[in-house]
């Protein structure tokens, strides 16, 4: 379980991060988030209010996801933690609902970065845009919190080199066709 939990640092990070260019407040006993869905336009009681759009639903973005509502917690801002169950559509649909909301800043993990630059600049000129975990470097996004998959990928490949001195066989499973994440680590 060592992995999960080491992957939620950037998910914290991003959040935190959005939740400062929101212009967030310090910690605070009454700070909390709201459920997914039910914040106010420009928050609860004026706080800022962000949306973490993850790629899709897994355990993985359940523990991002309490990562999420504690920096909401610390920094006095309403985070919705969107889930798209739908691939690429319910994300496009989730990102235009909370622009409707007048939303503050959305920190998304692009499902297919390269046919959603259009609905990701709109983001960008309309509130305060961070890709996580899934870049989406030819939009106008603020930047990008993650790490080279290609490089996690090659130190992988080393790590097994180093347990099968001797060689052996490996299992690569790739679980989502659509990202870039798998295959760059594929290709390492």
């Amino acid at each position: 379980m060592v992995q999960p939990r080491s992957r939620v640092a950037p998910f914290l990070l991003s959040v935190t991060l959005l939740a400062a260019l929101g212009g967030c407040q310090g910690e605070t006993p009454q700070g909390g988030s709201a459920a997914p869905g039910t914040s106010p336009q420009a928050g609860s009681a004026g706080r800022p209010h962000v949306a973490y759009v993850t790629n899709g639903i897994a355990s993985f973005w359940v523990i991002a996801e309490a990562g999420a509502r504690k920096a909401g917690h610390d920094f006095q801002c309403d985070v919705d933690v969107l889930m798209p169950p739908e691939g690429v559509a319910d994300q496009k649909r989730m990102l235009e609902e909370s622009l409707a909301k007048g939303i503050n800043g959305i920190a998304v993990s692009p499902i297919d970065p390269e046919n959603q630059t259009d609905i990701l600049n709109l983001c960008a000129e309309t509130t305060k845009l961070i890709t996580h975990d899934s870049d989406a470097p030819k939009s106008k996004r603020l930047c990008y919190i993650g790490m080279s998959n290609y490089t996690a990928g090659r130190m992988c490949g080393q790590l097994v080199k180093e347990a099968l001195p001797g060689g052996g066989s490996v299992i690569s499973d790739k679980v989502q066709l659509v990202l870039d994440i798998e295959t760059d680590l594929q290709q390492a």
